[in-house]
């Protein structure tokens, strides 16, 4: 009871109505992105009994969440479609998110009237977007935040959780290694090495199950070398989205100085976010806006909030009095606490320009203004539509992939699911998990028959029709297979009425297979 008598009653009857806030508007911006159907792929065949794969009999780990996935896979014993449990964890990771911070700031605090803290998290408006997406992110951003504040008391359970956090992302596994480096060279403990020991035997799964140390994501995205540019524009865009958290910066700042002056047993931790930071910055960040900023974000506030409360603290001694940083804070409290909490509440669309929006800002973008909650209806799909075909699609398409579920499916836009396209080296750096040129050799190879996209320069292709949710959507050809195609063709959703009209006015005969390319001289 003394955790709930430390503060007046407004604060938690405050608490309470903003993690209310919380909840309603996390619900309210629920989206999935493309990328999520990607590993909700991997986990329905890791349900039916095909593996931890995307295509059956083909190991290549296309996703970035390996425990995650798990989690979604479990769901389909539970009856529960990853549409809904993805949905559903990630917000009551962002809400535990919240609590852990919401505990801290209760058991340091006396007497307070709000819970600033809170107030401050739960007005962060991407938050609220990452809280669902459909991804990781919110259990990333709640073991991260969680194992750190553990990490402050010295706790054993932090090791735990920094190996789920490890299990979640691969930066995971910089805290953890960070972390068990602390333990090691302090003589803490030699409780560390029993889970760096864990996390090889889960690097050795990984090697002998798909071949490589790294997930084929890390090829994909982050193997092509520093990008510090890149990574510039990332950390604009986020100053950009949120002008006033430099504020916040500045908090931080000061604390972290603070404690790596004084306080020597939280030198590694410190250093842990500011190599988080360097990392992000070196891989250039992310398409998504702001989402490798989220893990971190609510620590950062943390500890600028921890210096607030330490003016606080010093401001009520009378030898410190005459300090004039104390005298000026004294003077300015409400105005300080003010900053603090607009720091998170003024966002600024970086894409929105003189009323109208942008589509990018060097490349990165507001996938949920883009996606809405158009993808969590799993509605009129022709399900099952493309099983007897081998389909190359490009990232936005992979919910069509979920559903319409080809016999093969290629990701040609960064070889997410593909381990030699992923490898494919760049001539020049663009769009994060956007820069691998497609070519028709690749195509080729894999014995492409349709591509939901023709991303093929200079090249004419036939196409069909398949209507969804009532939107004509164009799906070209490589190749032509009769009996396969008029199985395709008669379904309700599809029409091949160009397709036909082409084989007629060009005398070819449509019993007869067919490569569309060898028409184009490109083959």
């Amino acid at each position: 009871m003394l955790f709930f008598k430390r503060n007046l009653i407004p604060f938690y009857l405050l608490s309470l109505i903003f993690f209310v806030f919380a909840f309603y508007q996390s619900y309210k911006w629920r989206w999935i992105c493309d990328d999520a159907y990607i590993s909700f792929v991997y986990a329905r065949n890791l349900y039916e009994g095909s593996g931890f794969v995307f295509n059956v009999g083909e190991r290549v780990e296309g996703y970035t969440n390996f425990l995650w996935t798990l989690l979604l896979s479990l769901g389909y014993y539970l009856k529960l479609e990853p549409q809904f449990l993805s949905l559903f964890l990630g917000i009551i990771f962002y809400l535990m998110t919240l609590f852990i911070f919401f505990y801290e700031e209760n058991r340091k605090s006396i007497g307070k009237i709000y819970p600033l803290l809170l107030v401050h998290l739960s007005l962060f408006f991407h938050l609220h977007i990452f809280a669902t997406s459909g991804l990781e992110t919110s259990l990333f951003t709640f073991l991260v935040c969680f194992g750190l504040l553990l990490w402050e008391k010295e706790k054993v359970l932090l090791f735990v959780v920094f190996l789920f956090s490890a299990l979640v992302r691969p930066e995971g596994a910089l805290f953890l290694f960070i972390a068990s480096l602390d333990w090691i060279i302090r003589k803490r403990s030699w409780i560390p090495v029993l889970f760096g020991v864990l996390f090889l035997g889960f690097l050795s799964f990984r090697f002998f199950y798909y071949g490589d140390l790294f997930p084929n994501t890390f090829y994909a995205k982050g193997n092509k070398g520093a990008y510090f540019s890149q990574g510039f524009y990332y950390l604009l865009y986020f100053l950009k989205s949120y002008p006033l958290y430099f504020f916040v910066l500045f908090l931080f700042g000061l604390q972290t100085y603070k404690r790596l002056k004084s306080q020597k047993e939280n030198r590694f931790l410190l250093s842990s976010i500011l190599l988080y930071i360097f990392y992000v910055l070196y891989v250039g960040g992310d398409f998504m806006g702001i989402r490798f900023w989220i893990p971190i974000l609510p620590y950062i506030s943390y500890l600028a909030f921890q210096q607030i409360h330490d003016w606080d603290l010093d401001s009520q001694i009378e030898s410190n009095k005459k300090s004039y940083i104390l005298n000026l804070y004294s003077k300015n409290q409400i105005l300080v606490a003010f900053l603090f909490i607009l720091s998170a509440a003024v966002y600024a669309d970086p894409l929105k320009i003189k009323g109208t929006r942008i589509p990018d800002w060097f490349g990165i973008v507001e996938e949920r203004m883009f996606y809405e909650d158009h993808l969590i209806n799993t509605s009129r799909y022709d399900n099952k539509a493309l099983s007897d075909f081998r389909v190359a699609f490009f990232g936005a398409q992979a919910h069509f992939i979920y559903f319409l579920r080809p016999s093969f499916a290629f990701e040609a836009e960064s070889g997410l699911t593909d381990r030699e396209f992923a490898k494919k080296k760049i001539a020049v750096r663009g769009r994060i998990g956007h820069e691998s040129e497609l070519e028709l050799k690749d195509l080729l190879d894999r014995k492409i028959e349709i591509l939901l996209d023709n991303r093929l320069h200079g090249t004419n292709l036939p196409h069909i029709q398949y209507t969804w949710r009532s939107i004509p959507i164009k799906f070209y050809l490589l190749s032509y297979e009769p009996a396969k195609m008029n199985s395709l063709c008669i379904r309700s959703d599809w029409n091949c009425s160009d397709l036909y009209q082409l084989l007629f006015e060009n005398h070819w005969d449509k019993t007869q297979r067919k490569m569309f390319v060898e028409t184009n001289g490109i083959r």
